[in-house]
């Protein structure tokens, strides 16, 4: 009897045992998933992407728990998490798809009152990155969501307020939505609210809260400059601030551009806004080799991006390579979108300059058929000039000069110029030279202005400066070489209406350029013998 009591006693501690072993097992996983939870909620709130990534990889460890409750709880956040993943993805133009199913497969183990398939489905009415998707994909997204738009938006916006989310999760996502057409029509139908502003940051907004703010309506670079301090890692904040820094910098350029564009493409250089504004910036700084890599990345992601399809082809002009600048723009062409009038004079340019006038003329007649812009009215002028078609020249020509700021048109000037001159309309010839002489003057007085805005520009490197200065340098170089060709001619044609006197004014401007010495003493010889006679006047100037 006594060693069956003993033995029931010691079975009664091994049990006791047990349990405080299991207990202590409980409790530290307890305290671990406890741990992880704070750690993901941090990182939520942080709201980078890598943050948010981050995140979710603790949720999944969480979710994978033995304990029922917390693994419950985990699913949840791994779902909000995921539609924050999502909704960065198509802020950046990335591809969404995998996580949406992702988070979509996580539907059967949520509670039904979260509606996962309304949060999904909202989700989907997010407008992507405009610099990353092609304007004909903008547009038939926003065709596609039209009805959403006008029929159901406020009322998921209303639904969004007090859907059972996590707070920040609930808010990010009705700022998503809200933001993506911010510009709608509100109200009675036919009725519009002019001047909405966007949304304040509120003080203790977290950092997700404030980078979705800060990027509603355009981008408020103070509060992206705050959210990168706050969260260095916050790369997608940095793209949305290069943006402004990069269209404001203008030709002067700026390191913070550089900077901003650097730290986005180190962290996603699979999307495709962040290639193009690359691009577009280096082209911008006038340094189209880099440009054009990066439109070709911009190209290999997204294929129909006529953007950077454009860009790319002027950057190809720009460095004389024909032969790609066409086979760019061809296929820009065949893409057939807003920018094909566009694409058929870049293509028309390179021809004229391989010499192709007829294959050059019919490019810059389809151009024409498109659009009349004042760029393909002066190069069908050109073409038609150099094909002696000169009434069809003249009227391009002067439409390309009477266009807005087309007393800055200094090509078209001396083109017109030259027409007249074809014409034997020798007077207005003259003054139309000296119309480009005056045009090509304040080229290299805008040149040397922007050169001491770099010069004096704070935030720039010097070996940038220098860079910038040099190109600049070399443009004023052939502008002021313009300017005394163009002098030279005014000279001849005001020879030809025997105006003299200024003939004599024009050649002595004319002979500043040593390029020119040999046409200008020709001329000046061929004064002395005819004043008072017929003249013959000396062959005009080829420079453009």
């Amino acid at each position: 009897m006594l060693r069956l009591l003993s033995r029931a006693c010691a079975c009664a501690l091994s049990v006791a045992a047990l349990t405080i072993i299991t207990g202590c097992g409980a409790a530290r996983r307890r305290e671990a998933n406890a741990r992880a939870m704070a750690v993901a909620n941090a990182r939520v709130l942080d709201g980078c992407y890598d943050c948010l990534l981050e995140a979710r990889t603790f949720y999944a460890r969480v979710a994978a728990s033995k304990d029922r409750k917390t693994a419950a709880s985990a699913v949840v956040r791994m779902f909000e998490t995921d539609v924050l993943i999502a909704l960065r993805e198509t802020e950046l133009a990335l591809d969404a798809r995998g996580t949406i199913e992702r988070a979509r497969a996580l539907t059967p183990r949520l509670p039904p009152t979260l509606n996962a398939s309304r949060v999904l489905a909202i989700v989907d009415a997010v407008l992507p990155d405009p610099h990353g998707v092609p304007p004909k994909a903008m547009d038939a997204l926003r065709a596609k969501h039209r009805a959403f738009v006008r029929n159901d938006i406020q009322r998921e916006l209303d639904w969004l307020a007090n859907a059972p989310l996590t707070p920040v999760v609930r808010e990010y996502v009705g700022l998503a939505l809200d933001c993506s057409y911010w510009t709608r029509p509100r109200g009675a139908p036919g009725s519009f609210v002019e001047g909405r502003k966007p949304p304040k940051v509120s003080a203790g907004a977290p950092p997700v809260i404030a980078y979705r703010i800060a990027i509603c309506a355009g981008q408020d670079t103070a509060v992206l400059t705050k959210v990168r301090a706050a969260v260095p890692r916050f790369a997608e904040a940095a793209y949305n601030a290069a943006q402004v820094t990069a269209f404001a910098s203008g030709e002067t350029g700026d390191d913070d551009a550089t900077t901003l564009l650097d730290a986005a493409y180190a962290r996603f250089p699979r999307a495709p806004g962040v290639t193009f504004i690359s691009g577009w910036f280096n082209t911008a700084m006038g340094d189209c080799e880099p440009a054009v890599r990066y439109f070709d990345e911009t190209i290999a992601i997204e294929p129909e991006h006529e953007r950077a399809y454009l860009e790319r082809t002027i950057c190809l002009t720009r460095l004389q390579r024909d032969s790609a600048a066409i086979e760019s723009a061809t296929r820009l062409i065949a893409l057939d979108t807003r920018s094909t009038a566009q694409a058929y004079y870049w293509r028309s340019l390179n021809r004229l300059r391989r010499k192709e006038l007829e294959v050059a003329r019919s490019d810059i007649e389809a151009a024409k058929a498109r659009a009349e812009s004042d760029n393909i009215l002066t190069l069908a002028g050109i073409i038609e000039h150099d094909q002696d078609d000169l009434g069809v020249a003249e009227r391009d020509l002067r439409a390309a000069r009477g266009s807005p700021r087309g007393d800055e048109n200094c090509t078209a000037a001396w083109y017109l110029a030259s027409v007249l001159r074809k014409r034997l309309v020798w007077r207005e010839s003259a003054a139309t030279y000296e119309a480009a002489m005056g045009c090509y003057d304040a080229k290299v007085a805008e040149i040397a202005a922007t050169i001491a805005k770099i010069q004096a520009h704070p935030r720039m490197t010097e070996a940038l400066k220098l860079k910038r200065i040099q190109r600049l340098a070399a443009d004023s170089v052939d502008q002021r070489s313009r300017y005394h060709a163009a002098a030279f001619n005014a000279a001849n044609t005001n020879a030809r209406d025997r105006n003299f006197p200024r003939a004599e004014e024009l050649l002595a401007v004319a002979a500043r350029d040593p390029a020119l010495a040999d046409p200008v003493a020709k001329l000046r010889e061929e004064l002395k013998a005819v004043r008072g006679e017929p003249i013959r006047a000396a062959r005009p100037s080829a420079i453009p």
